[in-house]
């Protein structure tokens, strides 16, 4: 008999003892009775000795086996461990997240039949150029389906060559493939000095862990730096795990990696089936993948020999989770690439202050480029438009309006940047003043045009617009406020001879429509573009060559300290996308104020002069990096119990925080909408100078929070090192 100890799938910290007669192996998965319900756990301990605190009369037997062996290695169970420990979040809940969907019903973790492609008939003649290009790829190794697509192969002229038994198909899984053999890098180009000096250090650091911080201007040759810096990992016979922030980036880096590395190339991100996930997890797990692409989830993919973690636009909020267990995927990167012993590389135009502070302490090693990688790049100038006393249509200035104009005349492309989706902010009636709002939610509805309804962009709420006022039935109902679906439909009417393309979640809702707009603007079919925060991460647009932000002054009066941070990624990330070849690139700001400071020292001095005076705030305000925080986030549908739960905790909190030193307890406060989904919400922050005390201050936080017996209907999250503090 044997005593394991297995992480259920519940929000809870504790492993739960159970008894089995059979061999199990940590890291299995196995049927549990648990509080009379069938659940499948995981095996995370394995004892020979009965536990001293629990009757063996109370010890239930396991149901069943489903794992003969462990799908997870033991580096990807020391991280959940790690995540559960640090973020202070259960652990049965962070396996269930960090699980493909089928693995979490039972599904067996064994890859299906994988269907590709081998080369049978080398003499044979290819009729055209698109079988030439399959036996060509083909030559080196047999290739799968989806690699085949993903290097845009006819499937029907390889179904052609099938019939003239030139290329049989095959069952991938039932054949040894060597995924190194004949390794071939095409498409190399030559690095300048600075991006050999970059590369030169990274390879001669080898296979052990060191973080290098890569902070390039845009349009400096980052990704020619990661791929040769591959080459190095993949000559080693190891994997490697490239992390990107957005879904809609990761077609065209799977087109740019598989044409230089002929090697099985795989993507892990929420557009996938959940049966490709699994394909995919169980194919990095089984060493049968080269190169991992994938958003934040994929931090949790096993890997047989991981060799190096790149994590690109590593500044980029979406790789924080802010629902759950609020983990930050870049650094369990560097976790990760701890526990496996490889390199880690954060790569960015636009560092976040955390990282650029890691690198000036010596955690992590500095790595420069400072100029194009192109010669020949066009310079960017930034014009600012002051707004005042201006007339505007659909948020654009008259002047704006000319300065497109002229860049269109002479056959170039222009990006118009809006972070708001939709047509209006919102609808208000004439009569009475109000002013549609969402239920569920603390905010205004947007209205949407193309479909007439109004949307609330926090629940996710829609219904029709109505056709009279809710409050006086009045039919005075107008909308105010602009959108891209706004811009769009003004810039169409102003230059109907110049196509336009809206990229937002309305328009870009499926991978197919992002990869056939992208297309689009490379082939110049599109000359206006109009977007939100999609269009500034990572592209390449080399006929854009004006790029204008219609609405920054909201993060200049943020109450949010990072606020300004952002405002200066972003306007950096823009402007990167214009005048990275031959032609002269321009960024146009529209504010009302554009004497301020630090609007001014972002565009006069650049984001190195700013990042520097900010971090010297940031010092002078005890704010992260110099300091560390936890947020509690306390919720509930009944806002009296939540505001009376809060302010208990928090006044309790103070006599237990004495026995802890240098730790802060600030005042609880609503958050900046009160309200969502609706769920009322009350805020906590506790900071520290200290790590080590503020996380002691959190483990013995649990024990606490169970004597203060928090109320039902009341849940208490915690979220460590949190990047949205207002909501």
């Amino acid at each position: 008999m044997i005593y394991l100890q297995i992480a259920i799938p519940r929000t809870l910290f504790h492993l739960f003892t159970y008894k089995s007669d059979r061999a199990v192996e940590i890291g299995c998965r196995v049927h549990v009775n648990f509080n009379n319900s069938a659940v499948i756990g995981v095996v995370m301990g394995i004892s020979d000795t009965p536990p001293l605190d629990l009757p063996l009369s109370k010890l239930k037997p396991i149901c069943d086996v489903i794992d003969e062996k462990p799908y997870w290695n033991e580096q990807t169970l020391e991280l959940i461990k790690f995540i559960s420990t640090y973020q202070h979040a259960g652990i049965g809940a962070i396996i269930e997240l960090a699980q493909p969907v089928s693995l979490r019903k039972g599904a067996p973790a064994v890859p299906r039949e994988i269907r590709g492609f081998r080369l049978i008939n080398q003499e044979y003649a290819p009729a055209n150029s698109q079988q030439k290009k399959i036996m060509e790829v083909l030559r080196s190794q047999p290739l799968s389906s989806q690699e085949c697509r993903g290097m845009n192969l006819s499937m029907s002229a390889i179904t052609t060559l099938i019939k003239h038994h030139v290329v049989e198909a095959i069952d991938l899984n039932s054949i040894h493939r060597d995924i190194y053999s004949n390794l071939k890098f095409s498409n190399q180009l030559k690095l300048n000095e600075e991006q050999q000096r970059a590369l030169d250090e990274i390879n001669r650091n080898g296979c052990s862990f060191k973080v290098f911080m890569l902070q390039g201007v845009t349009g400096s040759g980052k990704t020619e730096v990661y791929m040769q810096a591959i080459e190095e990992v993949l000559l080693r016979k190891q994997q490697v795990l490239v992390m990107i922030p957005e879904i809609g980036l990761t077609p065209q880096s799977i087109a740019r990696f598989h044409a230089h590395f002929n090697v099985p190339i795989a993507a892990m991100h929420s557009a996938l089936t959940d049966r490709e996930r699994l394909d995919n997890y169980l194919a990095c797990r089984d060493g049968k993948v080269g190169i991992l692409i994938g958003t934040r989830s994929s931090i949790f993919t096993p890997f047989k020999n991981l060799g190096m973690i790149i994590v690109d636009e590593e500044h980029d909020p979406s790789y924080k989770q802010q629902d759950t267990c609020r983990y930050n995927s870049r650094d369990l990167a560097v976790y990760k690439g701890k526990l496996a012993g490889c390199p880690v590389i954060l790569g960015s135009a636009t560092p976040c202050l955390e990282t650029i502070y890691n690198a000036d302490t010596g955690r992590y090693k500095r790595l420069q480029l400072s100029r194009k990688a192109f010669e020949n790049a066009g310079k960017v100038e930034t014009e600012i438009i002051d707004l005042k006393g201006q007339d505007l249509e659909a948020g654009i200035s008259r002047h704006l309006l000319e300065e497109i104009h002229e860049e269109l005349k002479k056959d170039n492309q222009v990006l118009i940047f809006l972070n708001r989706r939709g047509y209006a902010h919102h609808v208000i009636c004439r009569n009475c003043g109000y002013v549609l709002q969402c239920g569920n939610c603390d905010s205004y509805l947007t209205y949407h045009k193309y479909n007439n309804t109004v949307n609330c962009h926090h629940c996710e709420a829609v219904q029709h617009m109505p056709e009279n006022c809710p409050r006086c039935g009045s039919n005075q109902l107008y909308v105010e406020g602009n959108g891209t679906e706004q811009v769009e439909e003004y810039l169409r009417s102003v230059f109907p001879d110049y196509p336009a393309v809206r990229f937002d979640r309305d328009t870009m809702n499926s991978p197919q429509k992002l990869k056939d707009a992208l297309a689009g603007i490379l082939e110049n079919r599109y000359r206006i573009l109009i977007g939100t925060q999609i269009l500034a991460k990572g592209h390449h647009f080399p006929n854009v060559t004006m790029i204008a932000l219609l609405n920054i002054d909201g993060a200049l009066f943020s109450n949010d300290f990072r606020a300004t941070e952002r405002l200066a990624q972003l306007y950096t990330q823009v402007a990167g996308r214009t005048g990275r070849e031959e032609k002269k690139g321009k960024v146009v700001l529209q504010t009302y104020v554009p004497n301020n400071i630090v609007l001014q020292t972002i565009v006069a001095e650049g984001y190195e002069s700013f990042t520097r005076s900010c971090l010297a705030e940031r010092k002078y305000l005890n704010l992260p990096p110099f300091s560390h925080q936890v947020l509690l986030r306390l919720e509930s549908t009944d806002r009296e119990k939540v505001h009376r739960q809060t302010i208990e905790l928090y006044q309790a909190m103070l006599t237990f925080g004495e026995q802890f030193s240098g730790i802060t307890i600030n005042p609880p406060y609503q958050a900046l909408m009160e309200k969502k989904q609706s769920k009322y919400h009350m805020l906590i922050i506790i900071q520290s100078a200290s790590r080590k005390e503020l996380l002691n201050f959190i483990a013995n936080l649990d024990s606490f929070l169970e004597d203060k017996k928090i109320s039902n209907g009341v849940n208490c999250y915690v979220d460590v090192d949190p990047t949205e503090i207002l909501q």
